[in-house]
């Protein structure tokens, strides 16, 4: 395996030097979550760009984060002998079996976003410095909390590798703080309408809390409206992903702070592997 980790603005993107993938220029399938999601809809749109540009056809597609339907489209790219898969799975440790399979037909598999736990499968993964994004933001909090008081956090998705390694830097900074107390923690899954839904609930349980940490940018967004529905202005609201809705929502003030990870750049990272002209690369 070869795992690649991006830092989190383009001006720290490392050089990377890829290996040579000689390959007849035919499809490459891109397959992400939701396209209706601004950070998945920017890795797709990236790496449909660049593909397009070295001369490969695109085929885009999501898996919902669904592993019987990323597994399903999978079987697809395979009986359509697709040049490539450029993935951000469905499920870490569920898409092992499925990238196999790909790498067995011949198609080479590129990952990004989330890794697979396992060597020698994928072509290339390329990821970013997760823990990073979640202690930058988190330091922040902190901060903006004055170093006290109660708050909730809202995970993005706990069944993603990604999320966990956030949630686990939030803490390595925020329990240094014994005046930063947490009265709640729930997973999002990821979505705005379950990041609503549950600050909703939490407001109604603690309405004395302060602050809200959340694990990525929809989730943060969900948040907002339930303290926008029920007037509470007080509140400390801070995210990850750095997608164009939360830099309006830090302009408009009602997002403290959030880290941009380059989903764009980072799918353009994801092309190179399937390049065999070195003029191509980084």
């Amino acid at each position: 395996m070869k795992l690649r980790i991006t830092l989190l603005t383009a001006a720290t993107l490392t050089a990377f030097s890829f290996a040579a993938h000689a390959a007849e220029k035919g499809t490459i399938m891109i397959m992400v979550n939701s396209l209706d999601n601004p950070y998945y809809a920017s890795e797709a749109k990236g790496a449909s760009e660049k593909a397009q540009a070295l001369g490969y056809k695109t085929t885009v597609l999501s898996h919902g984060e669904d592993v019987k339907k990323q597994n399903e489209l999978i079987d697809t790219a395979i009986g359509k002998k697709v040049q490539g898969i450029i993935l951000d799975n469905a499920d870490s440790t569920a898409s092992v079996a499925a990238v196999e399979k790909a790498k067995k037909a011949g198609i080479p598999v590129v990952l990004i976003n989330r890794e697979i736990p396992v060597d020698d499968v994928a072509l290339e993964q390329i990821t970013h410095n997760n823990f990073q994004a979640g202690s930058e933001v988190a330091n922040v909090f902190v901060e903006k909390m004055a170093e006290k008081g109660k708050y909730a956090e809202l995970t993005c998705n706990l069944a993603d590798n990604n999320c966990v390694t956030r949630s686990k830097s939030f803490h390595q900074v925020i329990d240094q703080y014994p005046d930063m107390v947490s009265v709640a923690k729930q997973d999002a899954k990821g979505t705005l309408i379950d990041g609503k839904r549950i600050m909703d609930s939490i407001l109604q349980a603690h309405p004395d809390v302060k602050g809200v940490i959340c694990g990525n940018g929809p989730v943060a967004l969900g948040a907002i409206a339930a303290l926008k529905a029920a007037n509470r202005s007080d509140v400390i609201v801070v995210g990850i992903d750095g997608s164009n809705d939360e830099r309006d929502a830090v302009k408009a003030g009602t997002l403290q702070a959030t880290v941009m990870l380059q989903a764009h750049e980072t799918a353009i990272m994801d092309v190179y592997p399937y390049s065999s002209e070195p003029n191509d690369k980084p």
